[in-house]
């Protein structure tokens, strides 16, 4: 109805359940985070509870979407007592006859059905959602079924969605064994007025919105009347829409939704049908927090003991002031600038020679005190993967007034005595421990946690890059308003503003596609601390693909994946020489090889058209090539004798280059002849599947050694 009108792609306020549209407030996260925990450790129950409308059915549809096919699910959603006995319930569910048999023929039969599902290496989830309507003896029998098992492995998962009551029907004595079998609940609150502004907001994204719709008072007034009920919240905003498009207006303000709710409690059947309290912003847990990446019990009672001594509240998240933590002392002066990013960039390349400093304190090696103000939110952890490459314009890019880590993959003498001067601290670790990129970026991690606790978002930088001066705000500011989203990255540009050149166009439309995004290639992105450590951090075992894995990771556990229109980082001007050309795209084929055999099956596909690509026009096209044309020439010499063999070799073998003629001259075009770069970049674009194919090959035949780009 009003979708043309706003410019939106489908209706961003249904109150039908979708997955697709599913808000990840705080609650809902670690909400899904049971779920999931529940069904991975094989618990017995699980426990989901909440108001009318907090979204627990859209939570359960997006467990079913995750599911592999190595489970066996029924959800049920309308089983009352009086209507039917439970377990023809249960084998209607999961799609099994039930008809004219008794209570102990029906419980024989799904015994049956349930041990043929486990030969079969199937595991069986049976969930009930409003289960508040199941009665005393229908609890009871389900923890019967629950019983049901073969040898050590318990055959049935239950998971249990309903209203309050469903807590007090499972806390009463009678259903006290029940009730020890939950291995995983949560109770589903209203989300908090913040929360209300992001719901909005994100909803409003998934349906294609490219614009402010609704203002900010009105969402304040929509959160306020909603109490915080998704499920209220998209009625009155719904209803909203429709009333700004008969009056022809492009944005929602705070009267509109006045009328809304006057016209819901003066004309409506249920008036605005919510009377759930409001709830108050979502408070850390005293003493909680992530150092859980700080696994040395005497450093985390140093951390506590530390954050006993910050001025702010037990409890409470760090305050914005301008007070800096006790442990650390400013040194005056603002983030640099672009120029001065990029000139101390220009000199980065040059090999590192100063001498290691005397094994002291870390703290007191430094030339400036690396310290993080109480408002310093966010932490760098800046990776040398190249021993060649000086860390020092990435260290200064970021600035005297957030805590700054370098950690180096594998041993690195001269950048770790650069980046010490520069006023990082280094991470602890060996060259075992800090084999691979993960490794070196956990470590990082964990070490800026020691000296930084309360960090909410951390920035991983590779060496070879410096930041942009405003990323950081940038960055913050949108984390602040989007909290469902657990990486971003943002746009890459050399010291002279340029943006920078692409393989193919179709990898350049890739990577500067803005908005959510399937995965983030480059190792440099923007992270928010606690989906991070959910996620266990980085693979330390990978040896590329590392930020690819863990986008997937992130978006299967409900975390989005986000590239800014704004600038992260800059980087060196350098035209490609033909060398450096040949070794990354060997490279950049032996990672398309290695993230299609981490995630290349279907929903995800990670590099799987990219190897493809590498393979068909690589080597598969020149060998059918020369297999054509030799088999044309042994043809001609038994069958045409007097037609010379070398005619029809060179004829065939003519055909296949003119293939690669044409992709080049396509190339050319499409990039537009008049500029001299396009002609050297539908070069590299059209037989670069040569050295990419090398790549595939030396992944599958060459011992997993990740090969260097010059």
């Amino acid at each position: 109805m009003y979708e043309e009108f706003f410019g939106l792609t489908e209706k961003p306020f249904s109150i039908q359940p979708d997955p697709s549209f599913l808000y990840w407030g705080r609650t809902h996260r670690l909400a899904y985070a049971m779920l999931e925990y529940g069904v991975l450790n094989h618990a017995g129950i699980s426990v989901i509870t909440g108001e009318v409308g907090c979204g627990k059915t859209t939570l359960i549809h997006r467990l079913l979407e995750q599911l592999s096919d190595t489970h066996t699910v029924s959800l049920l959603s309308n089983i009352q007592e009086g209507r039917g006995d439970l377990l023809s319930w249960v084998l209607m569910g999961f799609g099994q006859p039930f008809a004219g048999k008794t209570h102990v023929e029906l419980f024989a039969q799904l015994q049956t059905y349930f041990i043929g599902e486990y030969a079969k290496g199937r595991r069986i989830i049976l969930i009930i959602d409003e289960a508040q309507n199941l009665s005393m003896d229908m609890l009871e029998e389900l923890r019967l079924l629950s019983n049901i098992n073969a040898g050590k492995d318990q055959l049935l998962q239950l998971i249990l969605v309903g209203q309050p009551e469903l807590k007090g029907l499972l806390n009463k004595p009678e259903l006290l064994q029940l009730a020890q079998r939950v291995g995983s609940d949560f109770h589903l609150t209203p989300l908090n007025k913040e929360e209300v502004h992001a719901y909005v907001e994100t909803r409003l994204a998934i349906a294609g919105c490219k614009r402010r719709i609704f203002t900010d008072r009105a969402i304040d007034l929509i959160a306020e009347q909603s109490r915080g009920v998704p499920r209220v919240i998209n009625i009155i905003a719904d209803t909203a829409l429709v009333y700004a498009f008969s009056a022809e207006d492009l944005v929602v303000g705070v009267e509109t939704i006045r009328s809304v709710i006057r016209d819901k409690t003066d004309y409506g059947v249920f008036g605005i049908a919510s009377n759930v309290p409001s709830t108050p912003p979502l408070k850390p847990l005293a003493g909680a927090g992530p150092d859980a990446f700080v696994s040395d019990a005497s450093e985390m009672k140093e951390n506590e003991g530390n954050a006993a001594r910050r001025p702010e509240k037990a409890g409470s998240e760090p305050a914005h002031s301008e007070k800096p933590a006790s442990n650390f002392t400013p040194k005056s002066g603002a983030a640099p600038s672009a120029g001065s990013a990029a000139k101390s960039l220009a000199s980065s390349k040059q090999t590192a020679t100063a001498p290691m400093p005397a094994p002291e304190s870390e703290l007191a090696k430094l030339d400036r005190p690396v310290l993080t103000e109480a408002s310093a939110i966010t932490g760098i952890v800046v990776v040398g993967a190249n021993s060649k490459i000086s860390p020092e314009a990435a260290i200064r890019s970021a600035g005297d007034s957030r805590a700054i880590v370098f950690a180096p993959v594998g041993l690195a003498p001269e950048p770790l005595a650069v980046a010490r001067r520069a006023g990082a601290v280094i991470v602890e670790g060996d060259e075992r421990s800090l084999a691979t990129g993960g490794r070196a970026r956990n470590a990082g991690y964990r070490q800026l946690k020691k000296i930084a606790p309360h960090l909410r978002y951390v920035q991983f930088i590779d060496s070879d890059y410096a930041l942009d001066p405003d990323w950081i705000a940038t960055a913050e500011k949108f984390m602040e308003r989007r909290p469902e989203v657990a990486i971003i990255e943002g746009a890459v540009q050399t010291q002279s503003g340029a943006s920078i050149e692409y393989r193919t166009i179709a990898e350049q439309k890739t990577l500067e596609a803005m908005g959510e995004v399937p995965l983030i290639a480059n190792a440099s992105v923007f992270m928010r601390t606690e989906n991070f450590e959910a996620a266990g951090g980085f693979r330390g075992d990978l040896l590329v693909c590392e930020t690819e894995d863990l986008c997937v990771r992130q978006r299967r556990r409900g975390g989005r994946v986000w590239r800014l229109d704004a600038n992260m980082l800059i980087c060196e001007s350098q035209k490609q020489k033909l060398a450096n050309w040949w070794s990354g795209s060997v490279r950049h084929g032996f990672e398309n090889a290695y993230a299609a055999s981490l995630h290349g099956g279907p929903p995800e596909r990670v590099g799987v058209r990219d190897t493809a690509r590498a393979i068909i026009w690589g080597f598969a096209f020149p060998l059918a090539i020369a297999v054509s044309a030799l088999a044309g020439g042994v043809g001609a010499a038994i069958w045409a004798p007097l037609t010379p063999a070398s005619v029809v070799v060179a004829s065939i073998a003519a055909l296949g280059v003119s293939v690669y003629g044409v992709k080049f001259i396509v190339a050319v075009a499409r990039r537009g002849p008049q500029k001299p770069s396009s002609w050297r970049k539908a070069f590299y674009a059209v037989f670069g599947r040569f050295p990419e194919f090398a790549g595939v090959w030396r992944f599958w035949f060459g011992g997993k050694k990740t090969p260097r780009a010059k």
